[in-house]
């Protein structure tokens, strides 16, 4: 009998793994290319981490989680999430809604007798629709220092100085923090558990999410060195501390190492997240007001094919994106701890993902934007025409500036900093150029990238 030759299979199997190394030394290259001038600048610290078929193609920290403490930021390293944490509370209901557990059109009252207002649907807490306040300073003159904040007292206190919600539920578009608060404690309520065992054993658990927890309230109770926020000025890193005392879950406070978000977005790409049933229904997006949200219920913005999909989450110095394809099984995951500049966050973002897809970055020219005072926001109001796309209407008053395009749904605009504005619900970042005013309007988004002139 002839003898098999077993080399044939290893030189095979030597050349594939080559190939795959090969791979990913060009994938690390564009990487490195696009985070190295950043953090050579000072204005990224944090890891970045991207991931193909359930499988970690590229992983690198950079820079410090805690300057004092000589911590390097590493994949490992748990992070403030900030509004990351959406996608988890938003996956819960509708897991719970798939087992029957939860209706997301029943008014919140079924599950929370507390709650104030009858009108309000659990869709509502999640698809950013609720007239709940949409700021947690609200809340400021009603606790003591050192009194820890916690959903059911903040709910209280909503009971005892609001008569009604600021608008009718489901009229309108107002991002949302304490909303996803409130639907962790229908979570809570429904499923018998509190929130951070119900997410352990949801997920955590099952994506091999072991460094993952929600935070504890108070910073005396942390475990372990806590990863700091930073921001480079006057020639050194400054701290630029999140807030003690916050014992709400839900909307944030979720600590994740970066490996471990790309995980679940990883998770969210094999379609493996939540059952089928449970993502058909959730990635719809609800309508407020005739009109469909610009974010799943879910909790995730997409593209028009549904399998592009991202979310972002800030806080302070904390920025952090998870992103994954749905079509190729991929997923990237970072979060800085360092304020990057924001033109350059949403820069960043693209840039990442053109790199995991072998294209070239964002081209970013010369434009000098305008620096706008708040006196100076009135300018901006009027229409911006833009070629292949609906007219975009800026309504400029009461200090605030809120922004249309065409017959869409109406969004506020925040200034971010002296340039920036930052607009929740389409996630697009904005800025002004012109030589004597506002004449031209950049706006940039994962999915969109255009200019828009002032109309006449």
């Amino acid at each position: 009998m002839a003898h098999r030759d077993l080399r044939a299979p290893a030189i095979i199997l030597a050349i594939l793994l080559a190939g795959c190394s090969g791979d990913h030394q060009a994938l690390a290259d564009r990487v490195n290319a696009v985070v190295e001038p950043l953090a050579a600048a000072h204005e990224f610290s944090g890891a970045v981490v991207m991931i193909r078929k359930g499988k970690i193609i590229y992983q690198r920290g950079f820079g410090m989680a805690n300057h004092a403490a000589k911590l390097p930021f590493a994949p490992e390293t748990p992070a403030d999430g900030g509004s990351l944490a959406k996608t988890l509370t938003a996956a819960g209901i509708w897991l719970l809604a798939d087992e029957g557990r939860i209706d997301v059109d029943a008014p919140v009252t079924e599950y929370l007798r507390e709650y104030p207002f009858a009108g309000t649907t659990v869709r509502h807490l999640i698809s950013h629709s609720n007239g709940l306040p949409p700021y947690y300073e609200f809340w400021d003159p009603f606790f003591a220092p050192g009194e820890a904040r916690t959903t059911p007292k903040m709910l209280e206190i909503v009971a005892r100085e609001l008569l009604a919600p600021s608008f009718a539920p489901g009229s309108r578009f107002e991002y949302s923090n304490f909303g996803f608060d409130v639907a962790a404690l229908v979570i809570e309520r429904v499923s018998g558990l509190p929130i951070e065992t119900f997410l352990e054993r949801r997920f955590f658990s099952r994506f091999a999410m072991e460094g993952t927890f929600a935070r504890p309230a108070r910073f005396a109770d942390w475990p372990g060195i806590r990863t700091m926020g930073y921001q480079w000025q006057d020639g050194g890193w400054q701290a630029v501390d999140v807030y003690d005392m916050e014992a709400f879950i839900g909307a944030s406070n979720v600590y994740f190492p970066v490996v471990d978000l790309a995980r679940w977005a990883g998770a969210n790409a094999a379609g493996t997240a939540i059952t089928p049933a449970a993502y058909a229904a959730g990635q719809q997006r609800s309508l407020i007001d005739g009109r469909p949200s610009p974010i799943t219920g879910l909790s995730w913005y997409c593209d028009d094919s549904g399998l592009h999909c991202y979310y972002t989450g800030s806080i302070n110095a904390f920025h952090g994106l998870a992103y994954w394809d749905r079509e190729t099984n991929e997923a990237i995951a970072f979060i800085a701890n360092s304020a990057i500049p924001p033109w350059k966050t949403i820069t960043l973002q693209r840039d990442l993902v053109a790199a995991l897809a072998g294209r070239p970055g964002t081209q970013d020219g010369p434009t000098r934007f305008i620096e706008l005072d708040a006196d100076a926001r009135p300018s901006l109001g009027g229409t911006w025409i833009v070629d292949g796309r609906p007219p975009i209407t800026i309504a400029a008053g009461a200090g605030r500036l809120r922004l249309r395009e065409g017959d869409g749904l109406e969004f506020d605009a925040f200034q971010v900093s002296r340039a920036v504005f930052y607009v929740p619900g389409p996630d697009w970042w904005i800025a002004f150029g012109g030589a004597d005013g506002p004449s031209t309007m950049h706006v940039r988004s994962m999915f969109a990238d255009f200019v828009a002139r002032r109309g006449q």
